[in-house]
């Protein structure tokens, strides 16, 4: 039998060694890793190994904490200045008496430093016996990197921590510490921290604390992973006044479930209640790896609530023949009618409550129940009361809701203003539908263009504020308004309300298209300005006289033509014209044209005037009579069809014909012929027109 056991060991240990091996090739090189906390007047240090086998030969050589001054007053050195280099070894074996019997976790790190042996379970003789004596170094390790975390006197006297007194506000200090093993033995990686008394905060309190009060016991909840690189451990305490608070435990409570791949959230703990009846009161104080206890979390207190074994479970509903009325139904069990006083119905708009008792004291032997006043959506719930009151079970919730295809009717009454910078304000009257959910507001710039939806969801109120750009070219903005109820059925769209916006902007300034001399006088025509509703303004000014522009023509009409009939003939005048809106704003008046004032009713001194095409010598030829003892010479005006004529030729009074070479293909040419007189008089004009 002893044979057999020494051959299991003798297998165990070579299987360990193995594995051992693979695992310190995968594992990365250990270090050791260095936290400080800054107080009022001093800095703590905390340092650890993270290799078992590192923290083992660590713990007989030693290690070395090194101070550097990095900036001083202020002002960063050019390299760090080297303040003094200790080596730390654990405290000698016959100085741990005091603080072992005083701690137990001071006790656990001198048994992981100097025990002969660490068990921590397991019957001796047992394969966890074997399996813990293999696993020892892991759990020396483990076990002391614990009890360091809750007694930092603890962990200075295993040369684990130190406290740095020689600080001044001003400075900065880098602290380095670094493993006393040489490294031909185990290349074991040191660690630095940057820090200055300016780094001082004060510790914070604990939040999101919670407590489910349930049948004797109170399950209490707190934010544990924001506080997880403050806080190591926790204290609750409870106190039945209000003021006196005991702790629910002697040591410390620590989260076991934060793992690096599934890490914790919160923290919970379950407390045992002596009785139902009574308020208890509760608040959680954290505490740091340097053993300071921080600010406690606001207080809470509830009261034991003591429950039925059954819970309801509604199971159907059915629309009866009146409008809004159902019966519902309900399963629960018949042993639990010996403590149910009643069943209480339940209803609310949502499934969030608030719940409203409609129906009460339902015999607790019936299943079912009628309800004649649903709305749009009702939330149901069917709560068992006990014998005692305060014991209640409720059901989950069943939404019924009754056919409803019936919109609401459009708003009406709109009506709002828009101020000067652009702010929208309207409303209308409110609709009087039950089961009204909201508006939907739509906006356009445009009378006959498609509206668009400015809200993403009905909202509620009948009033809306909207913002639209005051200096654009759309006068009038345009607004309608939907009404939609609970089931997003939608009515049509209000009236529109029109709105003007303040005007700062000019209009468009109208364009001269075209003019004409006519015997009555000069024919103007124009393109409006774009601008509803603008005045339209022409001005005149003759060439050759120092007078200023004189207005001519007025006219808030919708006209493009003006006949200037004060006008003399062989004189010379300018023209602009200007659009002035609503609010009196001004166009920039239109590049001028200039028109010379013919005598159409000249003597008709020449008879005849025709043209030669020939378009395969790319020519016209121009041939007229004319009483030649009255001419002194002849002007000839051309122009493109639709386009102003220009003087073209001044030709001597013997000519009877010139020819045109500048052409352009499947063009319409105009010319026209006038003589001037020996007395300064000008003829009558011919015209032609010649397409070539």
């Amino acid at each position: 039998m002893i044979s057999r056991a020494l051959t299991f060991f003798f297998f165990w240990a070579v299987f360990s060694n193995s594995m051992l091996a693979q695992k310190e090739e995968l594992q990365p090189k250990p270090q050791v890793q260095l936290i400080s906390r800054v107080q009022k007047d001093k800095i703590l240090l905390r340092w650890a190994l993270d290799q078992p086998l590192a923290w083992k030969r660590s713990n007989v050589s030693g290690f070395i904490l090194e101070k550097f001054l990095y900036t001083e007053n202020g002002v960063k050195l050019s390299r760090p200045k080297l303040l003094w280099k200790k080596p730390l070894r654990a405290a000698p074996l016959d100085t741990w008496r005091s603080i072992v019997e005083e701690n137990n976790y001071a006790a656990i790190i001198a048994q992981a430093l100097y025990g002969e042996s660490f068990e921590v379970g397991g019957t001796e003789g047992t394969l966890a016996d074997i399996v813990n004596t293999a696993a020892e170094l892991e759990q020396r390790f483990s076990f002391s990197l614990l009890a360091a975390d809750m007694n930092f006197e603890a962990a200075k006297k295993a040369a684990w921590g130190y406290v740095d007194t020689e600080v001044k506000a001003n400075n900065k200090y880098v602290y380095r510490i670094r493993s006393a093993v040489a490294q031909e033995k185990m290349h074991i990686e040191s660690s630095a921290v940057l820090v200055s008394l300016k780094d001082y905060r004060a510790l914070p309190a604990p939040i999101h604390f919670q407590a489910i009060f349930g049948d004797k016991h109170a399950m209490l909840m707190w934010e544990y992973d924001m506080f997880k690189s403050i806080y190591t451990s926790y204290r609750i305490e409870r106190s039945e006044d209000g003021t006196n608070f005991m702790p629910l435990s002697k040591e410390p409570l620590v989260n076991l479930n934060d793992k690096p791949d599934n890490p914790a959230k919160r923290m919970f703990y379950i407390d045992s209640l002596a009785k139902n009846d009574k308020t208890y009161y509760y608040r959680v104080q954290g505490i740091t790896p340097f053993a300071e206890r921080g600010t406690f979390s606001d207080t809470i207190s509830g009261v034991g609530k003591p429950s039925l074994p059954f819970t309801p479970r509604i199971s159907d509903f059915r629309f009866t023949d009146q409008p809004n009325e159902a019966v519902l139904y309900w399963e629960f069990p018949k042993e639990g009618e010996a403590v149910t006083q009643k069943f209480q119905l339940q209803r609310a708009d949502a499934d969030a409550g608030p719940f409203r008792v409609v129906v009460d004291s339902i015999a607790p032997d019936q299943r079912q129940v009628r309800f004649s006043e649903l709305e749009t959506s009702n939330y149901f719930s069917i709560t068992a009361v006990g014998k005692d009151p305060r014991q209640k079970k409720t059901s989950f919730t069943t939404l019924i809701q009754p056919i409803d295809s019936m919109p609401p009717n459009p708003p009406i009454g709109l009506k709002g203003t828009i101020d000067s910078l652009g702010v929208v304000r309207f409303q209308w009257k409110p609709n009087e539908e039950k089961d009204l959910l909201g508006y939907r507001v739509f906006r356009g710039f445009q009378e006959k263009e498609e509206p668009a939806q400015l809200t993403k969801e009905p909202q509620y109120g009948n009033q809306f504020i909207d913002s639209v750009t005051v200096k654009n070219l759309n006068s009038k903005v345009y607004y309608y308004v939907v009404a939609v109820d609970k089931r997003y059925n939608a009515s049509g769209f209000s009236e529109v309300l029109v709105l003007e916006k303040p005007d700062f902007i000019p209009p468009t300034a109208a364009v001269f298209s075209n003019y004409h001399i006519v015997e009555a006088g000069i024919e103007l025509h124009w393109i409006p300005s774009s601008e509803q509703g603008a005045k339209h303004i022409i001005l005149r000014e003759q060439l050759g006289e120092k007078t200023p522009p004189t207005v001519i023509f007025e006219s808030q009409e919708i006209t493009t033509v003006f006949v200037d009939q004060n006008v003399q003939t062989n004189n010379t005048y300018r023209y602009r014209i200007k659009a002035v809106d609503k609010a009196g704003l001004e166009s920039a008046p239109s590049s001028p044209i200039t028109v010379q004032m013919l005598d159409l009713k000249s003597p008709k001194l020449i008879k005849d005037f025709q043209a030669h095409l020939d378009r395969e010598n790319h020519y016209i030829e121009l041939f007229w009579r004319a009483k030649s003892a009255q001419i002194a010479e002849y002007t000839i005006y051309k122009q493109k069809k639709d386009q102003p004529l220009s003087t073209w030729r001044i030709l001597p009074s013997n000519s009877n014909s010139v020819v045109d070479q500048h052409l352009t293909p499947n063009e319409v040419y105009i010319y026209h012929i006038r003589a001037t007189q020996t007395n300064g008089k000008y003829s009558n004009i011919k015209k032609i027109e010649v397409k070539f």
